[in-house]
C-alpha cells in the first residue's frame, strides 16, 4: 500500500495535496456510474462484494500487521471496528438501493450532504456543536436537497430512492463518528480492510434474506456485472479510500472535504458520457444548492 511518504514531484500541485485531491475526486466519481452498469445485480450483493474485494486486496500487502493490529486491540476497541463495519455496509447496501430507486444525478448530489451528517453527527454524539459558517452551510445543503426532492416524480427521479440515499448519508455521519475513538490506536492502513471485512461480513448474513427479482439477481450475474463489482472494489473502495486516509494524516480537512463535491461533479460527468442522461432543471439547481452548502463547510474549517 502506498504510504503518506510516497515521493512526489516538486510542484505546488503536488506538494500541497491537490493532485491527491484529484485523484480521489476522480476514483469516487466511478462509484456510481459502475454501480449503474453492475445492474441486474442485487444492490446489497454489490455492496458485500465491493468491501468484501476491497478487504481482500488491502490486507493482502500486510496480512501479518492486520492480523497483530487486530489482536492488540481491546475487547470494546474490537466491538466498535464491528460497530464501525456494520454502519459502513448498510451505508453502501442504501446507497446502491437507492441508486437504483432513483436517477443518477438525484443520487449523487444527495450524498455529496456526506460532510454535513459528519457535522452533524458530532454535534449530537459528541457535543461538538457546529461553527457559524458550518450551520448555514447545512442550512444551504438542506434547501438543496428540498429542492432535488421536489423533482420526484420525472422519468427515473423517484423520492423512494431520494429517502434511501439520505438514509445512507445518516448512516455515514455515524460511521464516522463510531470510528473517531479509534484513529489514535489502529493505523489507518490496519483499520481499513478490517472495517471493510466486518462491513462485508454484516452484509454476507443479510442475502440469504433479501427477495430477488428480475432486476436484482444475487446469482447468476453476467460477466459484465461481475466485472463492474470489481471495478468498484478496486477504484473507489480501495483506491479512493486509501487516498483520502492518507490525506487525511498530513492535509487541511478542508482540502480533503473537496472530495466530495469533486466526487459528485465527476459522477454526473461520466454518467452523462455513459447514460447520455442529463440532470433535469430541477436536479441541477438542487445540486448546485448543495454543492454550495458543501463548499461553505469546507471553507469553515479554514477558520
Amino acid at each position: 500500500m502506498a504510504r503518506a511518504s510516497l515521493s512526489l514531484p516538486k510542484h505546488p500541485f503536488f506538494e500541497k495535496g491537490y493532485a491527491l485531491v484529484l485523484a480521489a475526486s476522480l476514483a469516487f466519481a466511478t462509484s456510481s456510474p459502475l454501480s449503474r452498469l453492475a445492474r441486474p445485480a442485487h444492490p446489497f450483493l454489490i455492496a458485500c462484494c465491493r468491501v468484501a474485494l476491497a478487504a481482500l486486496l488491502l490486507a493482502v500487502f500486510d496480512l501479518g500487521g492486520v492480523a497483530r493490529a487486530f489482536h492488540a486491540l481491546t475487547g470494546p476497541q474490537r466491538a466498535r471496528v464491528l460497530l464501525a463495519g456494520a454502519l459502513l455496509g448498510a451505508h453502501f447496501a442504501l446507497f446502491q438501493w437507492g441508486l437504483d430507486e432513483t436517477s443518477l444525478a438525484a443520487a449523487v448530489s444527495l450524498v455529496s450532504l456526506e460532510p454535513i451528517s459528519v457535522v452533524l453527527s458530532a454535534w449530537v454524539l459528541f457535543g461538538i456543536a457546529p461553527r457559524r459558517l458550518e450551520r448555514i452551510s447545512v442550512l444551504v445543503a438542506t434547501a438543496g436537497a428540498v429542492i432535488i426532492a421536489q423533482g420526484a416524480g420525472a422519468g427515473e427521479h423517484r423520492l423512494k430512492g431520494d429517502l434511501l440515499v439520505l438514509g445512507a448519508v445518516i448512516l455515514f455521519g455515524l460511521y464516522v463518528a463510531s470510528a473517531r475513538a479509534l484513529r489514535d490506536v489502529i493505523a489507518a492502513k490496519h483499520y481499513a480492510p478490517l472495517v471493510y471485512a466486518a462491513a462485508a461480513l454484516s452484509l454476507l448474513v443479510t442475502l440469504p434474506f433479501v427477495p430477488q427479482s428480475s432486476s436484482a439477481l444475487i446469482w447468476p450475474l453476467s460477466t459484465d456485472s461481475i466485472l463492474a463489482i470489481v471495478a468498484l472494489a478496486l477504484i473507489p473502495t480501495a483506491l479512493g479510500h486509501t487516498l483520502v486516509q492518507i490525506g487525511a494524516r498530513t492535509l487541511s480537512p478542508s482540502l480533503i472535504s473537496l472530495v466530495c463535491p469533486g466526487e459528485t461533479l465527476g459522477s454526473i460527468a461520466i454518467g452523462l458520457a455513459l447514460f447520455a442522461k442529463p440532470p433535469s432543471l430541477i436536479e441541477a439547481v438542487g445540486c448546485a444548492v448543495i454543492l454550495v452548502g458543501a463548499s461553505l463547510g469546507v471553507i469553515s474549517q479554514r477558520s
